[in-house]
């Protein structure tokens, strides 16, 4: 996304939010003595009419829904002392509609970051994200069930994007017990709640939320951690530098689907490939790599071994059997060289300044090589793009589980470095709707992922491969230059710093049209 759209997409961005912001404190304060002494009996009671009445009992709900202030509780039970049961419970559960429709709305225009950064300052905020998280959609059913706010909720649902029938027919199933429950109660609760206290301290607090909001959203529009200008990197598709593609093949499936879309990249823009890097022990995993090249027609590609201390030696579900149904060569699977000679040799003959690296696992044979001539690699080596850690902080698998090597490679490569961490590839999925007769890849996700059609996947390393040779444009920008450092659990953390050369991935596009792009690439046949 260039620079002018995403100034304009900030300005939008932070328009739409003071509008939000006055539209609701001018609600407040609008209806603040309505809501200060709101008594559900006495509107039932006045109303004039039945159609005016209920218009009135779901306009409440839409006020709830908006400004976050009313106990749900109150509401139910008052509406099921006042009216008979079947319209009581039919009046409520339209009432629910509405609210969790309108703050899911809310959660939607406020935004991911925002919501989730507000959640994780509160014990129930974390019990929120920690249940979506582990249980995705049916997520959604478990925290309705167990009573969180609902309006908290909704806000986060909506921020995050769930898909809005799944999360609309699962928020109805976790509420409705509790709303029928509260509707046949009907008990004295609702004459000791002291809602003239109650009301005018929720109502400040939402106010003030909504200003703080606001003002930060500001700041951070004006601070943009995205790159301003032109990208310090040049992507392949714009340059003739050489490949060499550094890989933890097994352990997940997704650098299988890495290599393949490579392979078409290359077909695409026709860079030359010096070589392919097993960077873990399994010699499986250099005969799957040489099965895959073998499909795409690259026969005689160099595939390189690790050697020294084990790493991920029997981590796979899919390289044995691979190896089995499609190398030619019964020796292959051990057949790779070291990895130490192969980037010696490489690096030695090529020109300065020729080489991108595409790293997507974990960082120690680029780490030897760099140890083994710093100033060689530094020379040849024009720049690495590498699937690696979690951005601006967190712990991720390839750094985790070579803390030094990922330490020393931030340290003695004084050229650019691109990260796509865990963040950017994770809720993109990838792979295969169909089934595919003869093809390495397609079997790699098939067994990989234990189950029916469709085999899908995130996709942690394709994000990686599609940068490194399309780099800035629709799907991705830069973050500005920050220094990154490692504590002694692999957990990394960011600082900006104009003079580094060190950035990571921003996804400026949704995940689904991303994948979709992914998907033709590597569903495409060589």
């Amino acid at each position: 996304m260039n620079q002018t759209l995403l100034k304009t997409k900030h300005s939008f961005g932070l328009a739409l939010r003071i509008i939000l912001t006055v539209g609701i404190i001018a609600l407040i304060i609008w209806k603040f003595n309505f809501l200060r002494n709101i008594d559900v009996r006495a509107i039932i009671e006045a109303s004039v009419s039945m159609p005016k009445m209920i218009a009135t009992l779901l306009g409440i709900y839409i006020l709830k829904g908006a400004t976050f202030i009313i106990p749900a509780s109150v509401i139910y039970i008052a509406i099921g002392m006042s009216l008979p049961i079947w319209l009581a419970l039919i009046i409520n559960t339209v009432g629910i509609m509405l609210e969790i429709s309108v703050s899911y709305l809310i959660g939607v225009i406020l935004g991911g970051e925002f919501v989730k950064d507000k959640l994780k300052k509160n014990k129930k905020g974390t019990k929120i994200l920690n249940l979506y998280e582990k249980y995705e959609i049916w997520g959604v059913f478990i925290i309705r069930i167990v009573s969180l706010p609902i309006d908290l909720c909704s806000l986060f649902f909506g921020s995050v994007r769930t898909k809005f029938g799944k999360y609309f027919f699962m928020s109805l199933l976790g509420i409705m017990p509790r709303v029928i429950l509260f509707t046949i109660l009907g008990d004295k609760v609702y004459d000791i709640i002291p809602m003239k206290y109650l009301i005018p301290v929720l109502a400040v607090l939402v106010a003030v939320g909504m200003v703080v909001w606001t003002v930060s959203y500001a700041v951070k529009s004006a601070k943009s951690e995205t790159l301003a200008g032109k990208s310090p990197y040049t992507p392949l598709s714009e340059s003739a530098r050489d490949i060499i593609l550094d890989t933890d093949m097994g352990p997940d499936c997704d650098d299988a689907g890495a290599l393949a879309i490579m392979m078409q990249y290359i077909n695409k823009y026709h860079n030359r490939l010096l070589g392919i890097v097993n960077c873990t022990s399994n010699p499986y995993a250099n005969s799957t790599i040489k099965a895959i090249c073998e499909y795409y027609g690259c026969d005689e590609i160099l595939v390189a071994k690790h050697t020294g201390n084990a790493l991920l030696e029997d981590n796979s579900k899919y390289s044995k059997k691979i190896t089995k149904k499609y190398c030619k060569y019964e020796n292959s699977a051990v057949s790779a060289v070291p990895a130490e000679d192969f980037y010696k040799e490489v690096l030695s003959k090529a020109k300065d300044d020729s080489i991108t690296i595409i790293s997507i696992g974990m960082l120690t044979e680029i780490s030897k090589a760099l140890d083994n001539d710093t100033l060689l690699f530094n020379k040849k080596v024009n720049s690495i793009v590498s699937m690696a850690g979690e951005f601006p902080s967190g712990k991720e698998f390839n750094v985790s589980t070579d803390t030094f090597a990922f330490k020393n490679v931030i340290e003695k490569f004084r050229n650019i470095i691109v990260f796509s961490g865990y963040e950017t590839g994770k809720d993109i999925k990838t792979g295969f709707e169909n089934e595919s007769e003869n093809n390495p890849v397609f079997d790699c996700y098939k067994l990989h992922c234990d189950g029916d059609l469709p085999y899908l996947n995130s996709s942690y390393d394709l994000t990686a491969v599609q940068y490194a040779f399309e780099g800035n444009g629709t799907f991705y920008a830069l973050s500005k230059p920050v220094d990154i450092t490692v504590d002694s659990k692999g957990k990394i953390s960011t600082s900006k710093n104009k003079h580094s050369n060190r950035y990571y991935l921003i996804k400026q596009e949704e995940n689904e049209i991303i994948a979709k792009e992914l998907n033709e690439l590597l569903r495409k046949e060589p």
